[in-house]
């Protein structure tokens, strides 16, 4: 694989990415860049950051709970106490938010321990994820929260390559447009690199990725 490029944030200079090139397949599909996001999740100061620019969004949203998928737990902490110190008269002042982390079954389907399905139920939920490039894994969360009996609050992504997803926006740091020619592709014959021949670089997993 070549070099990866760093990207700074737009809306704060303390942020950056590395974007990867390569060929890579995820869950749903093929990439040309993995969007390396580990500085902001595993640093205290960038996630606390990340977090706050976030919580802007929503001060005017009932969040009940922060449902954290693809690592973003430490993200989702600062995420739950920026939204719950907010100034006087928002609409989580001092709320006690609930973060939670699915497992998933057989087929891939987000699924609730039975000892946390009462932080879900009859609650407002933000979805926080590392990456939603297509929406398969925002659409997965909504359709749990769902069957659960919670509520979509909204959708936040460290990296978003979609700007809305049923009618409401999903909230991120950085965007395909931040990384020069980058593209997804759902199906494998559509991908430029597999239609070149070119073996697959590594597959990327909700932590990171796998050389092959």
């Amino acid at each position: 694989m070549e070099k990866a490029i760093r990207v700074i944030s737009r809306l704060n200079n303390q942020l950056y990415a590395d974007a990867i090139p390569g060929h890579f397949a995820t869950n749903h599909s093929h990439i040309n860049y993995y969007i390396d996001m580990s500085a902001i999740k595993h640093s205290l100061t960038r996630s606390a950051l990340a977090a706050r620019m976030i919580s802007t969004y929503y001060s005017a949203t009932s969040v009940d709970t922060i449902l954290c998928l693809e690592g973003t737990e430490y993200i989702g902490a600062y995420l739950a106490r920026e939204l719950s110190k907010g100034s006087m008269g928002t609409m989580n002042q001092d709320k006690d938010i609930f973060l939670v982390e699915p497992d998933s079954n057989v087929n891939g389907q987000f699924i609730f321990a039975d000892n946390l399905r009462h932080m879900v139920q009859y609650k407002d939920v933000l979805v926080l994820v590392t990456s939603a490039s297509t929406g398969q894994t925002l659409t997965q969360a909504r359709e749990c929260i769902e069957y659960y009996g919670g509520r979509i609050a909204g959708y936040s992504a460290l990296f978003a390559n979609i700007d809305e997803l049923g009618g409401l926006p999903v909230i991120h740091v950085f965007s395909g447009a931040d990384f020069p020619h980058y593209h997804n592709v759902a199906q494998s014959h559509e991908c430029p690199e597999c239609r070149a021949g070119k073996p697959l670089d590594a597959i990327v997993t909700p932590r990171g990725y796998k050389l092959l």
